[in-house]
């Protein structure tokens, strides 16, 4: 592949970052006391409790990872799929241009292994059974939080490998008015505004964003060899959301959700016609692709017995509708599809000091879930173009234990009872121990993971290219981690490092039949387990008050079937990692951030060949980000970023090019409370 720049070593620049981060922070003083809490303390993780109450970052056993808003703001990211990029254990892949589909998979799982929760609703399509990451960008997002493992025992079926939990800017007390305006390269432009209330009695958020841009060139050939015209491939993103709660009672809460996202991206296509010139690679077509997709969450909640026991019941909802465009522009194949949760849910807690100081949650909860499906291809005549309909029907019962405010123990266990599959039951169990004395804590879970197939894998249908196949039956996982996490110098450097096992039974892979004209595919069970192990590395290093440090790394290796062929590893890199450096100046006003990240040689499929699925080795490549930001005043931020700054040449998917070198810049206001602090609130 033409480079157009890099110097191919980005895993030595990395380690020697990595290890440079680590010697200045030794070099800086470790005088402070070693009695100090953990590195965890103050951080609240929401998705490792079926309780739905936030709870202690140290009192975790599940490997973990939290970003916050904050961050992102500081890094200039726009995308959450870049965000993610910098998680240990996490490997991304975006077809294309911006609005094309991001796939997030970790531990080497697939992408439809991970549950995704904006809000506290599962916003993965039920046709794909999978979240297109595309869509999602940060501008009101509060933290995203990347649980790794299977978790299915808590979540449910698309929990085999992870959750990745997202939670959106709530108002608070006061009124607070934002809005930003950022321009930059390929004509991109982003305006976000935001206006939030609270007071005494309710508290709400609403918030837009529309994101567009005319993209670059995905494919490296013309619309034609003896035409090399090219097109580049843009996309549109609007964006709507509101957050609220009222009190109706001092002890009676009902909180909403509602979200609204339309986009509209261009679209390349592979050419799987036999003979052409072109045959296996991304060519210029004037396609597209399209989706509107809705969420909403309504909950209650009762606190009884002062606040020791509470119930909740709540309901949720999702309707996606998604429509593909042919090169002449005519709908050529599309699905919609819709989820609707109702649950129940019940926790318990106590405390019985006398016996090890032990502090007790008992978590009981129902749920049903129902979820419909139908092509909407113009030629998805027959049984293709049915109304599928499923329910699953969930119990789930967890206990959380701590001892001497020190061991934090979690069991838990669940029971689905699926629409036309057997019925399965998961356990999940995790630990933490933290020694305060010497800023240790260690950590460890196991837990088991099952996924049914999605509707498209089932009964999907695009027309001369994919038949779905009813015969399928659950994907099923079992994993556990350990891992150490320890203040190498008390309040200045961490480090966790995480060995984990995970195995995949029945995994779902694609298969391929000839036809006159080109490639038709369809999917079929493995009848073989896969395995796959690995090692998470982050390292947090804070050496002065206006200097912070984050790295991560990860090493994952997957085991070869009887036939030689390793398992999993397409479009995971072996070896990836990320650093991240952020400074403050002139008292604060200016801020600065330098990002890096790395991937490793990884596999992909290549159908230049007229045998499918032929392996092709995707070379390494280090991306390079820089960020500048300034407060020109109290309410008004000037920024500006580069991304791939060293115009790396590089695919993340074989034959679709990426961006190179771009350019933003920008300005933030933030009226905060423009009204003052007691507007609205009840005397």
């Amino acid at each position: 592949m033409r480079k157009r720049g890099g110097n191919g070593v980005g895993a030595a620049l990395l380690t020697g970052l990595l290890g440079g981060a680590s010697v200045l922070a030794g070099a800086v003083s470790a005088t402070q006391s070693a009695n100090a809490q953990v590195v965890l303390e103050g951080i609240l993780i929401t998705g490792d409790t079926a309780g739905g109450a936030p709870v202690a970052g140290e009192t975790v056993g599940t490997a973990f990872t939290v970003i916050t808003g904050e961050q992102l703001q500081q890094q200039g990211i726009k995308y959450a799929s870049d965000a993610l990029r910098q998680v240990p254990g996490v490997a991304v892949s975006r077809t294309g241009s911006f609005g094309e589909l991001t796939q997030i998979r970790i531990r080497g799982a697939e992408g439809n292994h991970v549950l995704v929760l904006v809000d506290g609703v599962e916003v993965a399509d039920p046709s794909q059974g999978e979240f297109d990451f595309s869509s999602l960008l940060t501008e009101n997002i509060e933290r995203i939080e990347v649980l790794r493992g299977a978790q299915s025992a808590l979540w449910g079926a698309d929990a085999l490998a992870g959750v990745i939990n997202i939670v959106t800017k709530a108002g608070s007390r006061g009124t607070n008015v934002q809005a930003s305006f950022e321009a930059g390269s390929f004509d991109t432009y982003q305006g976000s505004g935001r206006i939030a209330h609270g007071n005494d009695l309710f508290r709400f958020a609403l918030s837009g964003t529309q994101l567009s841009t005319n993209g670059f060139d995905i494919s490296e050939f013309g619309r034609t060899i003896a035409d090399p015209t090219s097109e580049d491939d843009g996309y549109v993103n609007r964006t709507l959301s509101f957050k609220g709660d009222i009190d109706l009672l001092p002890f009676f809460n009902v909180s909403a959700v509602l979200r609204h996202v339309d986009r509209l991206g261009d679209a390349d296509d592979q050419d799987f016609t036999f003979g052409s010139p072109t045959q296996g690679f991304t060519i210029d077509r004037f396609s597209q692709s399209g989706s509107k997709e809705a969420f909403a969450r309504v909950e209650a909640t009762l606190s009884t017995f002062q606040d020791h026991w509470e119930h909740a019941v709540y309901f949720s909802m999702s309707d996606i509708e998604r429509e593909n465009f042919n090169d002449l522009g005519r709908f050529s194949s599309g699905n919609s599809s819709t989820r609707e949760t109702t649950g129940y849910r019940s926790t318990l807690k106590f405390d019985t000091p006398e016996l090890l100081d032990a502090r007790h949650t008992i978590v009981e909860l129902y749920e049903q879930e129902t979820e419909t499906f139908r092509n909407t291809a113009p030629t998805a005549v027959g049984s293709a173009g049915e109304r599928r309909e499923r329910m699953t029907k969930s119990l789930v019962g967890e206990y959380r234990l701590s001892l001497l405010d020190s061991i934090f123990l979690t069991a838990a266990v669940r029971s689905d009872d699926f629409d036309g599959f057997d019925d399965a039951v998961t356990y999940r169990t995790t630990g933490a121990y933290v020694v305060r004395e010497t800023g240790t804590r260690l950590h460890a879970s196991y837990g088991e993971g099952v996924k049914p197939p999605s509707f498209f894998e089932q009964f999907g249908f695009v027309p001369d290219t994919f038949d779905g196949n009813p015969n399928l039956v659950p994907e099923t996982s079992v994993s556990w981690d350990v891992g150490i996490e320890q203040r190498i110098i008390p309040g200045i450097l961490t480090v966790d490092v995480t060995y984990f096992e995970a195995n995949l039974d029945n995994e779902i892979f694609s298969t391929f039949s000839l036809t006159p004209t080109g490639f038709r595919s369809s999917v079929a069970n493995e009848d073989e387990e896969s395995t796959r192990e690995g090692i998470e590395v982050s390292l947090t290093a804070t050496p002065t008050d206006w200097l912070s440090i984050k790295g991560s790394y990860t090493y994952l290796e997957a085991f070869e079937n009887r036939n030689g062929v390793r398992l999993l590893e397409v479009r995971r890199p072996q070896h990836s990692g990320s650093l991240d450096i952020f400074a403050r100046f002139l008292d604060g006003r200016a801020r600065a951030n330098l990002g890096i990240v790395y991937n490793g040689e990884m596999d992909d499929l290549e159908f230049v060949n007229t045998t499918p699925q032929t392996r092709i080795t995707l070379p390494e490549y280090t991306v390079v980000r820089l960020g500048a930001e300034y407060d020109l005043s109290d309410q008004i931020t000037w920024y500006a970023r580069g991304e791939n700054v060293f115009n790396e040449d590089y695919q993340e998917v074989y034959t679709f090019e990426t961006a190179g070198a771009s350019f933003y810049t920008g300005i933030r206001m933030n009226l905060s409370d423009v009204l003052g602090d007691d507007y609205g609130s009840l005397k």
